[in-house]
């Protein structure tokens, strides 16, 4: 596993400075200009570097939410086919004539005959380990992970936590318990009140993450994994004529491009 720690492969050193002014006055034009719980700037110019680096033919977004990623997707790469993918699409603000939507599950898909360097981009909060699996098992060679917490941080498991074997261990406030338990409940009503009526194991798998410590899924990563690359804040050489607003800068949770063998 090849691991990038300050430059994209292939980057110079100053073209990141020079795509950073370029994004910024692409950033202007953003459809929603308040994405709290979805893509601030860091994470969006991190998502259009990779894009524009890899150029790939099919970009597929796991978590649509507002529709801000799809809008950059669609804004980096024109002529690339999207498909975005969302459980719940009634929480989009922004609808791209140009991206062909779905409310299955990624792993429900048949990604079987992708053009070779297509790259699928998860914003979902499902387990990083399932998702990589996944993406391998459809021979999808690049991703893109919006959130990959540290270890002991966030709401899920991640590709750190997994490196790090250190496993995740949900932790429940009162809010997330009533969430849980009403979730919960009304799942099993209706398997009281209809005879034909199936669980759905991707919605009772949201409330519950827990992931205990284990070294085989480090082992396991490393062997499918060719590049390794955590995106850097970009804050301290944003300049102030860029005019990016402070609550933009506060959600950088280290984006990160793979590249599986």
């Amino acid at each position: 596993m090849k691991i990038y720690k300050t430059n994209f492969p292939g980057c110079k050193k100053n073209e990141l400075v020079s795509e950073l002014k370029r994004f910024s006055k692409i950033f202007k034009d953003r459809p929603i200009k308040n994405n709290k719980g979805g893509m601030r700037f860091e994470h969006m110019f991190a998502t259009y570097f990779i894009l524009k680096k890899v150029r790939p033919p099919v970009v597929i977004e796991s978590g649509v939410f507002k529709g801000q990623s799809t809008w950059l997707i669609e804004k980096t790469l024109p002529k690339s086919k999207i498909i975005s993918i969302d459980i719940d699409l009634k929480q989009r603000k922004y609808i791209s004539k140009n991206a062909k939507y779905s409310n299955l599950d990624f792993k429900y898909h048949d990604f079987s005959n992708l053009p070779s360097n297509s790259l699928v981009f998860f914003d979902d909060h499902v387990s990083h380990m399932e998702r990589i699996q996944q993406a391998k098992f459809f021979n999808i060679k690049n991703i893109i992970l919006e959130d990959n917490y540290r270890s002991y941080k966030g709401d899920f498991y991640t590709l750190n936590h997994a490196l790090k074997s250190s496993g995740f261990n949900h932790k429940l406030g009162k809010l997330s318990l009533f969430k849980t338990f009403f979730l919960f409940f009304k799942e099993f009503l209706k398997k009281l009140l209809f005879s034909q009526y199936y669980f759905s194991i991707d919605i009772l798998k949201s409330r519950i993450r827990d992931v205990k410590p284990q070294k085989n899924d480090r082992n396991n990563l490393i062997n499918i994994i060719d590049i390794y690359f955590e995106f850097p804040s970009v804050r301290k050489i944003i300049s102030k004529k860029m005019n990016i607003p402070l609550g933009e800068l506060k959600s950088y949770n280290y984006i990160t491009y793979l590249r599986l063998l």
